[in-house]
């Protein structure tokens, strides 16, 4: 047996052709790969969520600082 048939194959995973756009950058992403319900790419929800937790915390701060 030659060091070429015991090495163990693994499938990489197949490139998807762009199956639909962001509603927030326009850019085309592949669905099957990032599945989004709101039809947002990848990079789009994660800086939605950093607004969602800046918006957050400074909320919390002007509640708190209302409070004293």
């Amino acid at each position: 047996m030659t060091q070429h048939e015991t090495f163990e194959h693994h499938d990489h995973p197949e490139h998807h052709e762009p199956s639909g756009t962001c509603r927030v950058c326009s850019s085309p992403y592949c669905h099957e790969q990032n599945p989004s319900r709101l039809g947002i790419c990848e990079k789009c929800g994660y800086k939605i969520l950093i607004l969602l937790v800046v918006v957050m915390v400074a909320i919390s701060y002007i509640a708190w600082f209302g409070v004293l």
